[in-house]
């Protein structure tokens, strides 16, 4: 279709009720002009704005894939890679900085294997045309070894069985095609 989402986050990313996931809040998607190629304006939250965002250059769909990158990272350490309450630090690490990977944060162990430090890494390349899934979209994230067990089939059938399934009270609120 064309978009750039432009706000992959924990707080946009739900649960249906049987487990699989969803992304809401559209408000910051941004179709972007055939002709050109990509978009220019300016939005986000600051932990998880790319570097070509915040250059201000220009960013195309590859932008999401650095904010699915910056969510994966956030789900296994707790917080973005380039976090700072210092917001033109945080900016300065986004453009500058390496990934960390420590082995723990606070006393928490972390550990992460090979192949979900690659992944990551590749989809938080500075340049976006270096990006994982800049030349292959989702098909070439997918592709990755990190996906090796996933069987793409079923997922995309609502075949597998989500590893957690949320007891969800209330669903008179959610509209049946969604769930």
């Amino acid at each position: 279709q064309n978009f750039v989402y432009r706000d992959i986050k924990p707080e946009n990313v739900l649960f249906r009720n049987d487990g699989y996931i969803l992304l809401a809040d559209f408000g910051l998607a941004k179709q972007i002009d055939p002709d050109i190629g990509h978009t220019t304006s300016f939005g986000g939250t600051a932990p998880y704005l790319a570097p070509e965002m915040l250059s201000g250059k220009g960013h195309d769909k590859t932008l999401d894939w650095w904010t699915l990158g910056i969510l994966l990272y956030e789900m296994m350490y707790g917080i973005p890679p380039f976090f700072d309450k210092n917001r033109s630090l945080m900016y300065k690490m986004i453009h500058l900085s390496d990934v960390p990977f420590p082995e723990s944060r606070g006393r928490r162990k972390i550990e992460i294997s090979a192949e979900g430090k690659d992944l990551i890494t590749k989809l938080l390349k500075k340049n976006p045309r270096e990006r994982l899934g800049c030349k292959g979209g989702v098909r070439e994230i997918l592709e990755h070894p990190f996906f090796k067990e996933l069987d793409l089939a079923k997922l995309l059938a609502f075949d597998l069985p989500p590893p957690y399934n949320p007891e969800i009270k209330g669903d008179e609120f959610f509209h049946p095609k969604l769930m």
